[in-house]
This record gives C-alpha cells, sequence and structure tokens, in this order.
C-alpha cells in the first residue's frame, strides 16, 4: 500500500492516484503522521500544485521536523511537492521548506514565458542514469510541466536530471530515502507511467528487503 498525502491543498491527489491505479498499485489518502504510522505504508507520495505558502501545511500534516526525520520508506515529492524538499522559496520568504535537500527555490529567469505549461524535454545526468527512479526511461524523454519556479541545490549529486527553460535547472532529484521531480507523471503519457512504476517497484522492494 502506497500512501498519498493529502494535505488540503495539494490539488492533484486524485490523478496520482489514478497513476498508481494504473500501474495496478492500491493507494490511500493520507492526511497526518499518526496515519501514516498506522497504515504500515510500503512508500509515500507528496503531491502539490500552488503556492510555496501551503508548505506548511505539508511540513504539520507530516508531524514537522521530527516526522519528517522518521520517514524511512521511498518518499516520491511531486511538483510543489519537490519544492518542499528545499530550504527556502523566493515564492514565500516568510516560510521554511522541510530542509531534505539544502538549496534554494526562485523563480525562473530568462526571456520566455511564465508558467512554464508543457512538455519539455529532461536530460539525465549520470547518478540519474544509475537510478531506478529512471530505469527504462530514455535520455531527452518529454514530460509535462507547469510552473514558474525551479529548485537549485547547493551539491549537484543531488541531482538525477535537469530541463532548461530560460536556465537549466533540476527537475528530478534525490536525498536519500526522498525523490523529487518537478513535472507531473501522472499527466506525461508512457514515460510518466514508467516512473510511477519504477516508484512502486522501489517501495516493493524496500518492503521486501527489511
Amino acid at each position: 500500500m502506497i500512501g498519498v498525502l493529502d494535505f488540503g491543498s495539494a490539488g492533484n491527489v486524485r490523478s496520482v492516484q489514478n497513476g498508481f491505479a494504473r500501474a495496478g498499485e492500491r493507494t490511500v489518502l493520507v492526511r497526518s503522521a499518526s496515519e501514516i504510522r498506522k497504515k504500515r505504508l510500503a512508500g509515500l507520495v507528496i503531491p502539490g500544485v500552488g503556492s510555496f505558502s501551503t508548505v506548511p501545511k505539508i511540513a504539520a500534516a507530516l508531524g514537522g521536523r521530527e516526522g519528517i526525520a522518521g520517514l524511512k520508506m521511498p518518499v516520491l515529492c511531486i511538483c510543489l511537492g519537490m519544492q518542499a524538499l528545499f530550504d527556502s522559496s523566493e515564492e514565500s520568504k516568510k516560510n521554511v521548506g522541510l530542509g531534505i535537500i539544502q538549496g534554494k527555490v526562485r523563480k525562473l529567469r530568462g526571456n520566455v514565458r511564465l508558467p512554464q505549461l508543457g512538455w519539455n524535454k529532461v536530460s539525465q545526468t549520470e547518478r540519474g542514469r544509475q537510478d531506478p527512479l529512471l530505469e527504462g526511461i530514455e535520455e531527452g524523454e518529454y514530460f509535462y510541466f507547469a510552473n514558474s519556479f525551479a529548485a537549485f541545490p547547493d551539491d549537484p549529486a543531488a541531482v538525477l536530471g535537469t530541463v532548461k527553460y530560460g536556465e537549466k535547472f533540476a527537475t528530478v532529484v534525490r536525498a536519500r530515502n526522498f525523490w523529487g521531480v518537478q513535472f507531473h507523471p501522472e499527466k506525461s503519457g508512457k514515460a510518466g507511467q514508467r516512473l510511477i512504476e519504477n516508484f512502486a517497484a522501489i517501495c516493493r522492494k524496500t518492503r521486501v528487503e527489511k
């Protein structure tokens, strides 16, 4: 069973659940750290659309810093969920991120229309090509984006994939058992579906190893 965090402002919860259903995986909505513990989940998805100002809702639903530190299962963070992994964002300077990955989120620069809305090509880093989340996904595959802000990790080793829209930015990241994708895999056709299936496989493998 894979949990999908419903913190009240996620927006894309149902479409994420539908993506996992197409992969033959059962999901359950969870709204608090206590529910996450009780469900004995194999993995957790943190979706999100909208503003960084809602990140405190994500943190509260996960039980704050202590609850976040206690998450040992694989965690996939989508769009705003990925941005929440970082320390801070220009979009809402008074709110702090989850601090899983050091770095900042800022507005995209360059002579481009914002938000970026549509398909763009993802380039995999050397580490990305070796990561199970991107297994079987071709270099330069297209995914669906809807963002005006992007994440810039301090450590390049955290980056599994990049995309260029005005400037190059991280679009797939990882720190320990946390993965983040800026695009929407649930809206990204066959490549997005493969990524969802890959995450489900990671969850199954991790559960068996435990």
